[in-house]
C-alpha cells in the first residue's frame, strides 16, 4: 500500500471525527479550549489504537465485531445526538448559564464514549491492514494525527458557526448531525 493510499485512508477515517467536533463546536460553545482539546488528542488516540487493535485482531474479531459492534456505536452517537436535540428543545436557561450546563455536558466520559463511536470504522481499516502487510507505524501514526487535526479544526468552525447563531438551531443541528452519523454506521 502506497503513502498516498494511507494518507487518503486517514483523511478518510478523520472525517467522523471532524463531523463530530463540528457539532460539539455548535452545542457546545462555552466549554473550555483543554476540553476541545483533550476531545481532539482523544479521537487520535481512539482512532490509532483501534486500528492497532484490529490489525493484531485480525480475521477473529471480524465477525464478532461486525455483529455487535456497529449497533454499539450507531446507538451511542443516537442517544447522544438525542440529548443535544432534546436540550435545545426543552432549554430556556440564560445565556451564561447554558454556556456553563454545555461546558458541564463535554464530560470526560462523553468523550470517551464519541471517541469509541467514531473509531468503529478505524477497527475495521485495521483489520484489512493486516491482510495487506501495510507499513502499520506509519498508517497508525497517519490515521491519529488525521484524526486530532480534524477534531481541531471541526471544533473550531463548530465554534464560530455557533457564534453568528444566537438561536438553539446550531444545538439541533449538531445533534442531527450525530444521529445522522450513527445511523449512516449502522446502514
Amino acid at each position: 500500500m502506497s503513502i498516498v493510499e494511507i494518507i487518503i485512508i486517514a483523511i478518510v477515517e478523520a472525517m467522523d471525527c471532524f463531523a463530530v467536533a463540528v457539532s460539539t463546536g455548535l452545542a457546545k460553545s462555552g466549554i473550555r479550549y483543554s476540553r476541545a482539546f483533550m476531545q481532539a488528542v482523544s479521537f487520535g488516540v481512539f482512532q490509532g489504537g483501534m486500528t492497532l487493535l484490529g490489525f493484531f485482531l485480525g480475521g477473529f474479531a471480524e465477525r464478532w465485531f461486525n455483529a455487535v459492534g456497529t449497533p454499539i456505536a450507531c446507538t451511542i452517537l443516537c442517544i447522544l445526538g438525542g440529548r443535544m436535540i432534546w436540550g435545545a428543545i426543552r432549554g430556556d436557561a440564560g445565556e451564561e448559564e447554558g454556556e456553563q450546563i454545555a461546558a458541564k455536558n463535554l464530560t470526560v466520559a462523553n468523550i470517551l464514549l464519541l471517541s469509541v463511536a467514531t473509531s468503529i470504522d478505524a477497527f475495521a481499516v485495521g483489520i484489512s491492514f493486516a491482510f495487506i502487510n501495510a507499513n502499520m507505524v506509519f498508517a497508525t501514526s497517519a490515521i491519529a494525527l488525521a484524526s486530532f487535526i480534524m477534531g481541531i479544526v471541526g471544533y473550531e468552525i463548530g465554534r464560530h458557526t455557533a457564534k453568528r447563531f444566537k438561536t438553539k438551531i446550531p444545538e439541533i443541528v449538531a445533534g442531527v448531525i450525530l444521529i445522522g452519523i450513527g445511523v449512516k454506521m449502522f446502514f
